[in-house]
């Protein structure tokens, strides 16, 4: 017996790997069918899978590496949502662990490296899993292998691993890629290098992103559709950044606090070195990248941006409190290792009740979709799938186009396999260069059309152009109601 546990001790990153899969399945599997993030991405990815082009067709405003992985995944294992999901339990695991063995990297004993995570994975209860798949994940999961990688690497390949991962990061979402790169830049220049030997590796780091940059442009134009890619992911940035400023007050409290306690802990261990030349390293690499990436959550300042833009400075805060407490980590070890234990037991418990509850609902002779279907895997309530299947009726069996006007399209025109365009996903600073303005002539340039605005506007979203909905109110003739949506033409 004591030899397995030795052996087990000894593979403990494959028993918390199966661990955080085990947490994050139910978890990831047993969310309600809404119109959220998680159908806005699946829509797009699923027009891909259809044989419509990601830019030219699609109006995606992130770079392509997400959509292109979502497009292969649906190929090899099908295309619903129960493959989207257990996606996201893949991401989320390979997180979970990288953020782990990161703790550990960092010598904390193994007991307190799984306990940061379990709380890390608890705030927000489960709220960074249930943002379901999606391209912020993604570009987190390398921006957190990208700092493991950099910790205590002494490597030659080091400056090359860096600028192979900010190349990843880079084309999975353009902005966070640029933040990383510039953590990156930051650090060569602070590092304990010669002037000759900081400008050797920033060259040799630019040199090598300067050429998988070439190598995508190359395919862009190859595939004619670099002016698509610029229009969507660039032009339309300060729109974006205009119009979709909100503030979700609990989330910015928490935000700053936790910026506060970051940089004047960094700060003082830094300036007045009170660790070791190696602990102040990571101390230092912590700061600079846990910083650079509280930059994406401007200028959406919700829960969900927040969570994700403070997980480094939630895992440096970790770092720097087992120091002080390092006087005390014997007694420590010994309380977290039952924390754990009773950590373990109820996450899975609490996941393995969502994965029930997901079975029963699927697996029930009322559930209405099969694995064929786009929705397979998600849960709707009987009164919500009457109406999603009235509105399909009737935009199927309608002899003019019907563009619905509002973040509710994907409903709809996921299970017709439709493509209209920017109008499934009419949102600020999603329309390209030409903007709202641009929306509003294509209206005007289409014919044998007919528009459909939701009535409830509590239910609509902020990032909705409200200024295209009224435009199509005060130039369309209102023929009627269906579904709790407003019917123009």
């Amino acid at each position: 017996m004591k030899k397995l546990i030795n052996q087990l001790k000894e593979k403990d990153n494959i028993i918390v790997c199966i661990l955080f899969f085990l947490i994050s399945l139910g978890i990831s599997l047993n969310i309600y069918l809404e119109a959220s993030d998680e159908i806005w991405n699946f829509q797009n990815v699923y027009k891909m899978y259809n044989g419509f082009k990601i830019y030219e067709e699609v109006n995606v405003i992130i770079t392509p590496l997400f959509f292109w992985i979502g497009e292969a995944i649906f190929h090899i294992f099908g295309a619903n949502l129960c493959v989207f999901r257990f996606s996201n339990c893949i991401i989320m695991t390979i997180l979970f662990l990288y953020t782990y063995k990161l703790f550990k990297k960092l010598h904390l004993p193994k007991s307190i490296s799984l306990l940061a995570v379990f709380l890390m994975i608890l705030q927000q209860f489960f709220l960074i899993i249930r943002i379901c798949f999606n391209y912020n994940t993604m570009a987190l999961l390398f921006f957190v292998m990208g700092v493991y990688y950099l910790i205590h690497e002494k490597t030659k390949e080091k400056i090359y691993i860096q600028a192979i991962i900010t190349i990843l990061i880079i084309i999975t979402k353009q902005n966070i890629g640029i933040y990383y790169l510039l953590g990156n830049i930051i650090y060569l220049c602070i590092s304990r290098n010669s002037s000759k030997a900081k400008i050797k590796k920033t060259l040799q780091y630019m040199s090598v992103i300067l050429v998988g940059g070439s190598v995508f442009i190359t395919y862009l134009i190859w595939d004619n559709n670099l002016w698509n890619f610029f229009n969507y992911t660039f032009g339309g940035t300060l729109e974006f950044a205009d119009e979709n400023l909100i503030f979700d007050i609990s989330g910015i409290t928490f935000m700053v606090s936790v910026m506060i306690i970051n940089i004047v802990t960094s700060v003082l261990f830094i300036k007045k070195k009170l660790v070791s030349e190696a602990k102040i390293e990571n101390i230092k690499i912590l700061f600079i990248f846990s910083t650079m990436l509280s930059i994406l959550c401007y200028p959406i300042f919700n829960w969900t941006h927040i969570i994700l833009g403070t997980y480094l400075i939630i895992v440096n805060i970790i770092y720097i409190a087992y120091i002080l407490l390092k006087d005390f980590k014997q007694g420590i070890q010994k309380i977290v290792k039952i924390i754990d234990g009773i950590m373990i037991v109820a996450m899975v418990a609490f996941s393995g009740f969502n994965m029930y509850t997901w079975i029963y609902m699927i697996t029930n002779d009322n559930y209405p979709y099969s694995w064929e279907d786009p929705f397979f895997g998600g849960m709707m309530g009987k009164e919500d799938f009457e109406e999603n299947e009235k509105m399909i009726q009737y935009i199927e069996k309608n002899e003019k186009n019907v563009i619905v006007l509002s973040n509710r399209a994907g409903l709809y025109m996921i299970p017709l396999k439709r493509n209209n365009g920017d109008f499934d996903l009419p949102f600020k600073g999603n329309l390209g260069i030409d903007g709202e303005e641009g929306l509003i002539e294509k209206v005007d340039n289409m014919e044998e059309t007919q528009f459909l605005i939701y009535q409830n506007e509590d239910e609509g979203i902020y990032q909705e152009s409200e200024k295209v909905k009224e435009y199509v109110k005060n130039t369309k003739k209102y023929i009627g109601e269906i579904a709790g949506f407003e019917i123009y033409e």
